[in-house]
């Protein structure tokens, strides 16, 4: 699963200081994590969370390795390699599991000053939880006026939930209790992707930048032919296609519509790019107006059929039961 993968930023660490580190507060290692992690490429495994922290070792590609922490925003993770503790960047790895369960700086981290990747306040006596936000989960409340570290959310509009560390532990809160005072939540790691409906919600919005990239390569394509343009036959332009999977469609049958008009734009765009690459690789024909009108045509479809699907993506983001299910702590 390869997320988030559309959402996390450059790497670095800013030289701000907002937390300094302990250097004397270690947590012990816990015994299997149940999250693993796989490199893409050769990656560098750090003595720390940065690229300023000595290289340690390279890691082949396509090997998995258990995760047992992370930075605050989830751009660094430590790994256990050979019986070596050592920092990966994310962005180079695809995981399983719930990776906002994992320790904070992780386990038994160097001494280093770091920048909390965001922080708020509570604006009222605060309630919160363990790992999710129910009645039953509740664990304590925090007082209102206190600082603590933002680590994780589940969304980002309306009731949606922030992860905290308060007291060197992992907590979930109502987002309607903490006022952000520093950093940029957005880039925390969204856990939506543990769940169908929030999984679909990603997809269906990485899917949908994908094919309008192909759209657009084969839209100009064909508008240059049109204006009698020269138009090279290589590259050609990229297939679109479905990342959405049929079972978590299946289980949020709501989604039904938006996906039914994403596969029609991708239909559309697809038979645009393969009619220009037959007519690359034919010695017999030749470009018609006909051609050219056919293409169009699909195209015109394709646009349509994405901008529904767009529209009906909107709602589907709104009223997600994962954030609406426990709102009723702001009344």
């Amino acid at each position: 699963m390869k997320k988030l993968i559309f959402i996390l930023l450059a790497l670095m660490i800013v030289p701000t200081i907002a937390f300094a580190q302990d250097a004397t507060a270690t947590e012990e290692p816990k015994p299997g994590t149940g999250i693993y992690v796989t490199t893409q490429d050769f990656s560098s495994l750090r003595a720390g969370p940065d690229k300023s922290f000595a290289r340690i070792d390279i890691l082949p590609p396509v090997v998995t390795l258990e995760a047992v922490g992370r930075t605050a925003d989830t751009r660094w993770i430590q790994v256990n390699y050979n019986g070596t503790l050592g920092w990966v960047a994310s962005i180079l790895l695809v995981w399983t599991g719930d990776v906002t369960t994992l320790p904070v700086d992780g386990i038994n981290p160097a001494p280093f000053v770091r920048r909390a990747g965001a922080v708020g306040v509570t604006i009222r006596e605060t309630p919160i939880y363990r790992t999710q936000v129910t009645p039953e989960d509740q664990v304590g409340t925090i007082p209102a006026g206190v600082e603590v570290e933002l680590t994780g959310r589940l969304g980002q509009n309306g009731f949606f939930r922030f992860q905290i560390k308060y007291q060197g532990q992992l907590y979930w809160v109502g987002s309607w209790n903490i006022r952000v005072t520093g950093g940029n939540y957005l880039r925390l790691l969204d856990s939506a992707y543990l769940f169908p409906y929030g999984r679909l919600i990603l997809q269906l919005e990485e899917n949908l930048a994908i094919t309008v990239t192909s759209y657009n390569q084969i839209r100009d394509v064909w508008r240059r032919l049109g204006q009698g343009a020269t138009v090279t036959c290589t590259p050609a332009p990229t297939y679109a296609r479905r990342l959405l999977t049929d079972a978590d469609v299946q289980i949020e049958p709501k989604f039904v519509p938006a996906v039914a008009a994403l596969d029609a734009g991708i239909t559309s765009i697809n038979t645009a790019i393969s009619s220009f690459i037959d007519l690359c690789n034919s010695t017999t024909r030749s470009l018609t107006q006909a051609d050219i009108d056919a293409a169009l045509l699909e195209l015109a479809d394709a646009e349509r059929n994405l901008i529904l699907a767009s529209s009906l993506l909107e709602p589907l983001r709104n009223r997600n039961p994962l954030l609406a299910t426990f709102a009723g702590e702001n009344s």
